[in-house]
């Protein structure tokens, strides 16, 4: 059997976030989902720029770029406001579970656009991984924040958000590598969200509360682990597995997030969680080894 290296980068994106998520709340509380969003975009795509620099990649086609750039504009852009206004609303665990929704919903695009069909062992992966944390999130820690229907519904959006942009990924990504594509996503997302800040005239407030609260440097952890690891992983992820079971490896941060919960935030947590977290770890290792 050959190396599931699409299934491991997919989980490797989800540690990565899971951490992202955790640093970025405190800052995304403070300072609003956007003016993080559009800076976690600028000091990423300055990474991802920077690894071009040093690795080097071949040519992107042009409809390569199209696809990749919609990508970046829908599932980035977009995705990640809703992302961290929910989280900002209902906390990082809880956020993350809307991911659920997202593999769902790629596997019946990727199934009609794509014509990626999963085996009946995916299926069951699939389904046991977000049964786990479906499960995880049900155990609700004891400090959790109130649920508030603003919060669900940007869970939602974000959710539809991730699945459009990973379906667009994954075409834009049969003409290019994971390096290029992920930095093609990422700058035009930034670039998006620059936009509608200026056209709003919210450009300046942005970037004056992250510089007067002094953000920058605790963002530089949660930039790299969560943007820049976690968004490469991801590609990667996309590229080299099918949309469905990248998506749904992906969706597994609550999994991780639940032992930062528990050892960093000092959060409770009852014998529900502990079963979903073997239960999700038993789709995950389906997803591996089929």
């Amino acid at each position: 059997m050959s190396f599931p290296l699409g299934e491991v980068a997919s989980l490797g994106a989800a540690a990565c976030w899971a951490v992202g998520l955790t640093l970025y709340r405190k800052d995304v509380k403070g300072i609003g989902a956007r003016p993080v969003n559009l800076y976690k975009g600028l000091q990423g795509t300055v990474l991802f720029l920077v690894s071009l620099a040093v690795f080097g990649a071949a040519p992107v086609a042009a409809e390569a770029q199209l696809y990749l750039a919609a990508s970046g504009v829908v599932g980035i852009a977009l995705g990640d406001s809703l992302l961290f206004a929910s989280l900002a609303r209902l906390g990082p665990h809880r956020a993350a579970l809307f991911g659920l929704l997202g593999p769902l919903l790629t596997a019946a695009g990727g199934w009609i656009l794509l014509d990626e069909g999963l085996r009946p062992v995916q299926i069951g992966g699939v389904g046991l991984a977000m049964a786990g944390v479906t499960l995880v999130v049900w155990a609700r820690p004891a400090t959790s924040v109130a649920v508030t229907a603003r919060g669900v519904g940007y869970g939602v959006g974000f959710a539809v958000c991730q699945a459009a942009g990973a379906l667009l990924a994954k075409r834009g990504l049969y003409g290019a590598d994971a390096l290029p594509g992920t930095t093609i996503r990422l700058a035009a997302a930034t670039a998006a969200l620059g936009v509608f800040a200026f056209v709003r005239g919210e450009l300046g407030a942005d970037l004056r509360r992250l510089f007067r609260r002094g953000p920058l440097m605790r963002l530089v952890p949660a930039v790299f682990c969560g943007t820049f690891l976690g968004l490469w992983l991801m590609q990667v992820g996309i590229k080299y597995a099918q949309t469905a079971v990248a998506n749904a490896l992906h969706s597994t941060t609550p999994l991780f997030t639940l032992p930062i919960a528990l050892f960093l935030l000092r959060e409770r947590l009852g014998v529900l969680g502990v079963v979903g977290s073997l239960v999700g770890v038993a789709g995950v290792a389906l997803l591996l080894l089929g």
